[in-house]
């Protein structure tokens, strides 16, 4: 058990120590993965945007043909009224005539619906543009303060968690689990006793519980706060 104790105080050592290189990043990964979200998101509703007017253009672009090809239509059915020499061919001559027209005033009406569609969009397109190239820029600063900080502690957080999975090796799923568990509550899973009183909640501790504790073979928690218990003789000067 004291080869045990022993291992989870040199994990909680190591676990310390990451603890300091993640805090010295700070918020930054956290406002980098926010920003690539929204940077996503925002990437994703500009296509979206654009493949609308495209199709807003492409619908626009027919019709401005079709009431071209109406307007033809027209002259030429206008222009056959004056060549008619029965009512009947003067009566479907004036059907044509009006079915055009009343097609063409259909088509005029979604034209003026699609020429505002297309402005409202292409002011969203260029609103989210902005947007993104502000955005952008926001995201490639805190990459690369990100990546300056982390360049200053790579090497000693790549030597420490290499350290940390031999060490683990060494030590029972049972107690490594506990570890874990009492770690992710409380940020501090090992600690040392301290004048006669728990290291981590300050809890006085009882001289046979003290006594308990310095002989380091068991595994003791605090009653109080739940850490590990173990105890360091303090060295001479």
């Amino acid at each position: 058990m004291k080869d045990t104790l022993r291992h989870l105080m040199e994990l909680q050592d190591i676990d310390d120590q990451l603890a300091i290189i993640e805090s010295k990043k700070g918020s930054l990964p956290q406002r980098v993965e926010k920003l690539e979200t929204s940077a996503d998101e925002l990437s994703t509703e500009l296509t979206e945007a654009e493949s609308t007017l495209a199709e807003y253009q492409k619908e626009l672009h027919g019709i401005e043909g079709s009431l071209m090809d109406g307007r033809e239509k027209l002259k030429k059915y206008q222009d056959q009224l004056y060549l008619v020499t029965t009512n009947r061919e003067y009566d479907a001559l004036t059907n044509e005539i009006e079915t055009v027209k009343t097609d063409m005033e259909e088509q005029e009406e979604r034209q003026l619906i699609l020429e505002g569609e297309i402005e409202d969009i292409s002011s969203r397109i260029d609103t989210l543009k902005t947007d993104s190239g502000k955005l952008s820029d926001d995201l490639n600063k805190n990459r690369t303060e990100l990546s300056d900080k982390t360049a200053e502690t790579e090497a000693t957080q790549s030597d420490l968690e290499a350290k940390r999975g031999e060490l683990v090796k060494g030590i029972s799923q049972r107690y490594l689990r506990k570890y874990e568990r009492i770690l992710k509550a409380r940020r501090q899973a090992v600690v040392k006793v301290q004048r006669d009183a728990c290291g981590g909640c300050h809890k006085h501790l009882s001289p046979q519980r003290l006594f308990e504790i310095r002989q380091m073979d068991a595994l003791i928690e605090c009653e109080n706060c739940g850490r590990i218990l173990v105890y360091v003789e303090k060295k001479e000067d």
